[in-house]
């Protein structure tokens, strides 16, 4: 997949990181997202972009915004570490969506859901694609660098977490390691592998909750700079103070997400490692208009209409019901006219309608389950009890 992509980054000012048609010096880069107590990176390095894991449901619209705003609109691949929500809420969204992508991959080794119900299964699918399982040793197309599954090494059937894939990335001079949701049983098992290099950068594992990153581990990897994942009031247990002082003891800088409107973005550059709390442009003014007129929870469809008098372009907005959290991304090309309006149907809706949500019973028939509209950037436009 060609493609060149463009990285901006705001701190005080608009400050451009990787432009259009620059060659692979320009370094590798790792953008951790502000998703909350959740994990979604963009890993990207010369024509090369990988999406590693996608946050919650509830934090699409910081996934949405963030792309949007480093103008990704392909992805060599989505790489899921692990099944749990907080990683793989946002994935039938992406797959939803107008992002082109790839390939899926996912971690071999899955305690917690059955195969046909494995977010990554139900994303491929959606595209009519299938996913290819990682383990340690694999290997990933990345440029004239490397990215190689580090972990797991075996199936954990008790702690989801341990069956994180833990990556390597190599390129432009330096080293990452991003670690997922790992844990320390699961580090012991590559440590005594000797399957811990050296990095400049590490994503810590599990938000650096007390349950990883030990001391032996953090000596092995000696970060420069620890990215860590998450927000301490939803967690507020995270970062553990035991894991900050191991962190700080080996001289790592560390850079959390929730200090950042947009999230932590590291490059890497001739083997120099820098790190800046980022965020984005001021968004257009939010489009007025634009409600949920109606639901029809037997026939499963949902109506949206433009009640201005203006055009509206509604492409990658999204559409989320309450009770089940399910999602549903407007496709690149999506306007209403001035009055009119969109009819949205599932797998299960047997009359004719404009779009189809490739998801069945999407509105729960008996129970209170409102229809919520956000657009792009995660705002709230429309709710319908």
């Amino acid at each position: 997949m060609i493609k060149r992509i463009l990285l901006l980054c705001l701190v005080l000012a608009l400050i451009p990181v990787t432009a259009p048609g620059e060659s692979e010096s320009s370094g590798m880069s790792l953008l951790a997202i502000n998703v909350g107590k959740a994990d979604c990176l963009l890993l990207c390095y010369a024509d090369k972009a990988y999406l590693i894991d996608t946050g919650t449901v509830e934090s699409w619209g910081a996934v949405s915004a963030a792309l949007k705003a480093n103008g990704i609109t392909a992805l060599d691949g989505v790489i899921l570490t692990h099944t749990d929500k907080d990683h793989a809420g946002g994935i039938l969204a992406l797959a939803t969506s107008s992002i082109e992508v790839g390939g899926w991959y996912a971690s071999a080794y899955y305690c917690e859901v059955k195969e046909k119900n494995h977010p990554a299964v139900l994303a491929a699918s959606m595209r009519g694609e299938e996913v290819v399982w990682l383990k340690s040793g694999d290997n990933l197309p990345f440029a004239d660098g490397s990215l190689t599954v580090l972990g797991p090494t075996q199936y954990f059937d008790d702690k989801e977490n341990n069956n994180s894939l833990v990556l390597y990335a190599v390129a432009a001079g330096g080293s990452m390691i991003l670690a997922g949701d790992m844990e320390e049983p699961a580090e012991q098992l590559l440590l005594k592998a000797g399957l811990v290099p050296r990095a400049d950068v590490l994503k810590v594992g599990h938000h650096a909750e007390g349950d990883a990153t030990s001391e032996a581990f953090a000596q092995a990897v000696q970060p420069k700079v620890a990215v860590i994942s998450t927000n301490s009031i939803e967690e507020p247990d995270t970062p553990s103070k035991r894991v900050l002082k191991l962190l700080k003891a080996v001289g790592a800088q560390i850079a959390l997400t929730e200090n950042a409107s947009g999230g932590v973005l590291v490059t890497i550059t001739a083997g120099q490692v820098s790190s800046k709390l980022v965020g984005w442009p001021e968004p257009p003014a939010v489009q007025t208009g634009i409600v949920l007129e109606g639901k029809d929870a037997e026939a499963d469809v949902v109506t949206i209409r433009n009640t201005g008098s203006e055009m509206a372009d509604i492409s990658g907005w999204y559409l989320v019901s309450e009770r089940g959290l399910e999602i549903y991304v407007l496709p690149e090309g999506t306007v209403l006219a001035a009055g009119e309006s969109l009819t949205i149907g599932t797998l299960t809706t047997d009359a004719e309608t404009d779009v189809t949500w490739s998801q069945k019973n999407v509105w729960h028939k008996s129970k209170d389950d409102a229809a919520i509209l956000y657009d792009v950037y995660g705002r709230l436009i429309s709710r319908l009890d």
